[in-house]
């Protein structure tokens, strides 16, 4: 079993969460606030944390942030019911991978967990997901985006963008098609979220200056190789 941590002071989502992980070989620990759940952090050294943003006491960010000091590569998928882009964008900055917007569907939080987790899967599948562009190697089973000298991880959604923007390269991606495939919603909350993920991904390029994504205005965005 692979251990997982979930901070959320919800406890009925918290055994719901438990008992469907057990099925997927996850063993799942919970605390229902930030300071106890950073006590089980140490005490566990899990595989993955799971962690609501609002909680009593020590909220999420804080906790977030306490557990990077002391470990700066575990995977933290970060939960929330508030529909800010503020906190989208302090939540990376913090060092999560990942963000979950509350209500979700179990299934795509078991997909997030298992890239994350290192689950195996099956190998010949893993080796058609690997994208190669500039100096850049994208492997969509794995969420590792690496080059010469450097490595990201990235998180479900980046490498759902990414992938269609590999599929695509030096055609037009439509904003709209993108918008409905990954967040099943075109309102303004998906439409700023977007914007921070495309401009996350700008981030991880921005060492190969052969390579970029362009926004074409009123319709959606190309990756292209300059030297192409």
């Amino acid at each position: 079993m692979i251990p997982i941590l979930l901070i959320e002071d919800q406890v009925e989502l918290c055994e719901i969460l438990k008992d469907t992980l057990s099925l997927y070989g996850f063993d799942v620990t919970y605390a229902l606030n930030g300071d106890d759940g950073y006590n089980e952090f140490i005490s566990l050294d899990p595989k993955l944390v799971i962690i609501d943003i609002m909680m009593p006491g020590s909220d999420g960010f804080s906790a977030v942030k306490k557990i990077r000091l002391v470990n700066k590569d575990v995977p933290i998928i970060m939960l929330t019911a508030k529909p800010l882009t503020e906190d989208l964008v302090k939540a990376f900055d913090l060092g999560c991978n990942d963000f979950v917007r509350k209500p979700f569907a179990m299934e795509e939080l078991i997909a997030r967990i298992k890239s994350f987790a290192k689950v195996p899967g099956n190998a010949t599948s893993a080796a058609h997901d690997i994208y190669r562009f500039g100096n850049f190697s994208l492997n969509a089973s794995t969420h590792e985006l690496t080059n010469d000298s450097k490595r990201f991880q990235l998180s479900y959604k980046e490498v759902e963008l990414l992938k269609r923007l590999c599929e695509a390269k030096s055609t037009v991606v439509e904003r709209q098609d993108l918008l409905m495939e990954l967040w099943g919603s075109d309102n303004v909350f998906n439409n700023k979220t977007m914007n921070v993920y495309i401009s996350r991904l700008r981030n991880y390029l921005d060492s190969d200056k052969s390579v970029e994504i362009l926004t074409i205005r009123g319709f959606g965005y190309k990756l292209i190789e300059k030297n192409h």
